[in-house]
This record gives structure tokens, sequence and C-alpha cells, in this order.
């Protein structure tokens, strides 16, 4: 049965490597002109004693030669770092965990789970050598237009990442374009494979190494692809989704090296841009291969005058045959009768200035073409009279052609990334338990890098203006300001700028603090009206202060009546002529009902005061 499942192996392999072999000339041109250290494609690795025909990269002695000017390959480098600096970077948060469907901010134990997570994962990914990969990872990708990262767990790290090389890696696609199947060949030491695998799995020849020359190298292959015929409900290496199978490249070999599986795709597969149903990517470096090619022939071309100039064919006379040294401080004997002189053959004057402003043109299309224009955007220009409206115009015109690669990106690499991260970590017990409020729901992803931001920020503009028409508008028309729901546009503000969720209240936080505030108010005000009617002191009608002066109750000057130590005990005749004559006028006295409750129920009772 494993002997079968290895031919099969081998069968996929094939038909996947024969697949990519269209793709071979284009990325081998496009390695030799810019990146010519990476790629594995030709010729054998001449340290390779072992076993397997690998296909290595150039060979150093090959290695640049036919660079003549290194713009394409700085280019590159600032590519590559702006990518990561834009997309992943270590130094800032890039990505944020919400709850799914629910544009609210989180808030009690459902935040700070979250935040829990977050900081789980940012801390499994700063002490891997995640960062380190991604970054060989975009390089690749800029180059090639395919890149490929594999992804493991680590019983130290908990992750562990390794970059492929293009060449180590063959793909094929599902139904929906996702590469959801890799080949990968790689080359390990009998030491190596003994060590992961065990001594008995080596095939015999390899076993012979084991003993003879224990570090040389023996190829491998890898295959993960998706577990047609599975049982979820049965745990195990073979009812997992993917299936994996390692064995030797050496025909002696009859057995696999290992078979399992894995839960979430090992593999983070990126392109740069698919044209139609291929399976490769397309890179900005075979869009500017042609430009990159013109620099090193018009560099080499200006070389050329500039050696002509300094060191031209000379015309020397026939006397001075095996005579004649041209060499800084050399004496040459001439005699003094000879007609002619040494000199030039020809005149050289080449217009080097205009060559070099060609050559200037030619590096600034091939700079442009791995967009430094864009993360770049100020420095090579010199200028510094630059205005904040003016790098947020030409930012939002550059991110134009960069947008629909971000999305790729995120879609394809980061995506998988954190899915099969947070499988990993929550696997080795790194994480609590869900509060009850978030199991069974699924989680997304918002993107917060530098880049992310840069796209949302039109949308933060476009709420600013409008706030700010309104808010003029509003000293015409006040109650304009009522089509304005102002809470919901900080919290889009907050959430385009990538503030941090816990520092947002959300509308409950909002709205507990606002009755709060409202009933300590109200405490305060029945407080400074010592108890009385939360209305203060009112006005009395005439006809009811006249009662109460006729009646020897002092009035004060406002028209209303003093302390209620002067008011009579209500049980006291004085009180009671006073209730009935306050009764009396109850019911004549217009708009004054409350004013007369309030001295009636203000009567302290006998003996109260």
């Amino acid at each position: 049965m494993e002997q079968k499942r290895l031919i099969e192996a081998r069968r996929k392999a094939a038909l996947l490597e024969e697949q990519r072999k269209e793709w071979r000339d284009r990325w081998e041109e496009t390695a030799r002109w810019i990146a010519p250290w990476r790629g594995r494609f030709s010729g054998t690795y001449p340290s390779d004693k072992g076993l397997g025909g690998f296909e290595s990269g150039l060979s150093g002695r090959e290695d640049g030669r036919r660079i003549f000017d290194s713009t394409a390959t700085r280019a590159l480098r600032i590519l590559a770092a702006g990518l990561q600096s834009g997309l992943t970077s270590p130094a800032r948060p890039w990505f944020r965990l919400r709850r799914s469907g629910d544009r609210a901010t989180e808030s009690g134990p459902e935040r700070r789970w979250l935040d829990v997570v977050e900081e789980t994962l940012y801390a499994s990914f700063a002490g891997s050598n995640f960062y380190q990969a991604v970054h060989s990872l975009y390089t690749e990708l800029a180059v090639f237009g395919s890149a490929d990262m594999y992804m493991e767990s680590d019983p130290e790290r908990h992750l562990r990442f390794s970059t492929l090389t293009c060449g180590e890696f063959s793909w094929a696609c599902d139904a929906s374009g996702r590469v959801d199947t890799v080949l990968r060949r790689m080359l390990m030491t009998p030491r190596q494979m003994a060590e992961v695998w065990g001594e008995e799995r080596l095939s015999p020849a390899t076993g012979k190494l084991l003993g003879s020359n224990p570090d040389a190298q023996v190829e491998v292959l890898h295959l993960v692809y998706p577990r047609a015929v599975r049982n979820p409900a049965r745990p195990g290496k073979g009812n997992m989704p993917y299936a994996s199978l390692v064995w030797e490249q050496d025909a002696s070999a009859k057995t696999l090296l290992h078979e399992g599986g894995y839960e979430e795709f090992p593999h983070l597969c990126a392109r740069w841009d698919v044209l139609g149903s291929e399976v490769y990517g397309r890179s900005p470096a075979m869009e500017t291969l042609p430009d990159v090619r013109m620099l090193q022939e018009m560099t080499k071309s200006q070389l050329l005058a500039i050696h002509k100039v300094v060191n031209p064919p000379m015309r020397v006379p026939a006397g001075f045959k095996q005579r004649l040294s041209l060499i800084p401080g050399a004496v040459n004997y001439i005699n003094p009768n000879q007609p002619e002189g040494i000199g030039p053959l020809y005149q050289i004057n080449p217009d080097i200035s205009a060559l070099s402003r060609k050559i200037e043109d030619v590096r600034g299309a091939v700079r442009q073409g791995f967009f430094n224009d864009l993360f770049l955007m100020f420095t090579a220009e010199g200028r510094s009279n630059v205005t904040a409206a003016e790098i947020q115009e030409r930012g939002q015109e550059k991110l134009l052609m960069l947008g629909p690669v971000i999305e790729r990106h995120q879609t394809e690499i980061l995506d998988p990334l954190l899915v099969r991260a947070f499988g990993i970590i929550n696997r080795a017990g790194l994480l609590p338990p869900p509060p009850k409020s978030l199991e069974g729901q699924e989680l997304r992803v918002e993107y917060v890098s530098a880049l992310a931001q840069a796209q949302r920020v039109g949308g933060a503009e476009a709420i600013r203006r409008l706030t700010s028409e309104v808010a003029s508008l509003a000293g015409l028309a006040p109650e304009v300001l009522d089509k304005i729901d102002f809470e919901q546009a900080v919290d889009e503000l907050a959430s385009i700028a990538g503030v941090p969720a816990r520092i947002v209240r959300s509308d409950a936080e909002v709205l507990r603090l606002r009755r709060e505030r409202e009933q300590k108010a109200a405490q305060e005000q029945g407080s400074a009206g010592g108890g009385g009617s939360p209305e203060g002191d009112m006005p009395l009608d005439p006809q009811v202060a006249a009662v109460m002066e006729s009646l020897g109750i002092p009035v004060s000057g406002g028209g209303t009546p003093e302390a209620a130590g002067e008011i009579p005990v209500a049980g006291s005749d004085a009180g009671a002529a006073l209730q009935a004559a306050l009764a009396g006028l109850a019911n004549g006295v217009a708009g004054d009902g409350g004013a007369l409750a309030s001295i009636l129920a203000g009567m302290p009772a006998e003996g109260g005061v």
C-alpha cells in the first residue's frame, strides 16, 4: 500500500514539474539580469557529492557578469523593504481581530480575549524567524512574480518559516484559482534525514552514505495536497484536510520517508499578478526587464566611450615597434629627424553628457517599474517645501497602481498566515478559552498596516470634509446638525486610522457614562435647592403675597417666601389660617398652583421648627 502511494506521488510530481517547464526560461532570464543569486534552474551544486540531480541556481562564475549597472538590483531591494515596512512591519501593528459581521467596537470579555490573541500572535511572529523570511518572500515575489513560504510548528519558538526560491517548488490550483498543491525539492544530508525520520526509513544508498559521508547532499521531495477522502470525526494524520508525503529522489528508494497531514495548508503561496487561468504569477521585474537590458547595454557603451577617450587607439611610426611604452612616466627615445610622431589613430569626441542623461532617464524608468517613486516619494527630489496636502494627493495617486497587489497579498498570504498561526498556537495551549459570547462565531481580520491605511485615507478625508462643511452651515441653520451621526463618524475615523479598539468606547459604555452624568447632575441640583422644589424659589402671585403679609408672614422683595423657619407651624392657629386662605385662593390664582403647593407642603409640622 505504501509503495503504491509512492508511485502515485512520483507520477504527480512529474506532472507538476512538466507543467512548470514553460516558465523556466522566463524566470532564468529575469534572474540573470536582476537577481542572479536567486533561483534554482540549471546545473548542480559544486559540492553535491550525494544522490539526485537537483536543479540549482546559476553558477557562481556567472553571477553578475552581465550586470554593468546595478540600478535594478537596488530598486528591487527598496521594493522588498517597502513592502515589508508597509504590510508586515515588525515595528508597528499590522492586523487586528474583530468579531465577524459586527462593525461595532467590542468591549468587556470579548475585547480582552481578542487582545490576548493578538498579543500572542504578535509575540509568536516576533519570537520566530517570520520577519526575516517574509523579507525574502517579498524579494522573490518582486523578481519572479511567484513566491512560496513554508510554515510549520516549532517545539521551542512555536512557529518556523522557510522561504523557497524559484525553481524549488511546483504548484497546482483548485477550481477557485487558489494554490492548494505544492511539490517542494530540497537538499538534506543523510545525518539530517536520520535525525528527522529515523535511520530505518532511509533507502539503502542513503544508508551507506550515512556511514561513509554523512554530510553529503541527498535530494528529497515533499508533496502537500488536499485529501479527497477522509473522516473528520476520526482524529489522526490520515484524516487531516491536507496530506503530506516525503520521499527520496533516488530511484532505489522503495518506501516513503514520511506520511502525515496538516490541519491548515502549510505553504503561503503569493503571486504578484495572474493572467487568466495561469498558475504562476508575473512580476514587476519581468515588465521592467527590457529597460534593464537596455540600461546594461547603454552603460557598457558609455564605459567603452570613456575608455576610448582616456586610452584611445594610437598611431605609432614603425620605428617605435617593440620599444614604445605608453604607461605613465615612461621614457621613449625618438629621432629628432623622424617626420612622424605619435598620436591618436582617429579623433574621438563622444557626447558623454547626452549619453549620461539618457542613461538617467532609463534608470528612472527602472525605479518606477519597481515602485521606488512610491516608497521614496520625496527623497529623490531633494525638496523641503512639501505640504501635507501634496503628500496625501500624490500618495493616493501612487497607491492606485499598488492597490490590487496589496489586496491579493492580503488574500493569498496574510489571511492563510493568521489562520494557520492561530491554529498552531491554539493547539499548543497558548490561548485562553474564548468567552461564551464568541463560541461558535467566526472572527475577521482587519489590516491596519501603513499601506492598508493609506488605501482607506480617502474615506477619512471625506468624513472630515463633510463634518467641516456641516459645521459651517450650522451657523445659518443649527438644525442641520441633526443630519450627521457624529458618534458613528468617530468610530469610522478610528477604524480607518487603525486606533486600538480598547481606546474608543463602545456605544453601550457611552450610554452608561451619560446616564451616570445625568444622575449626578440631578443630585447636585437637588442638593443646591435645599430639598425644595427642583425649580428653586418660585415668585408668588400678588394675591398670595397679600394674604401672607396680612397674616404677618414675611415675604422677600422678590415675591418669594422667606426661610422655612418664618412659616407658621401647620397645627397652630396662624398655620391653620394660612392654609385656609391659601386653599381658598388655589382655585382662583391662575398659573400659581405650583407655588401654592410648594408653600403648603413646605409648612413644618407641629413641633418641627
